[in-house]
């Protein structure tokens, strides 16, 4: 092999290497950006788990409060019939 073709091979070689590099280095950001999303995500699934778990509550609560009204009402009107 000459000299010339050595040195055009390893230049191929090194415009590779940096051009894997460089690829290496916006994966690294990728990884980095996904990680981020994927934290914030888990944080607004907690948030939300809480959120439906508090709705759930003054659902029962105001169903609860519902039924007795009705129950008291239809108390009034047997009372009223007697």
């Amino acid at each position: 092999m000459s000299t010339k073709t050595i040195l055009y091979t390893m230049s191929v070689i090194l415009d590779k290497l940096s051009n894997l590099q460089h690829n290496l280095s916006l994966l690294s950001k990728k990884i980095d950006s996904t990680n981020l999303e994927n934290t914030l995500l888990k944080n607004q699934q907690t948030k939300l788990v809480s959120e439906k778990s508090d709705l759930i509550k003054k659902n029962e609560s105001a169903k609860s409060q519902l039924k007795s009204l009705i129950e008291r009402i239809d108390n009034m009107k047997d009372h009223g019939k007697e």
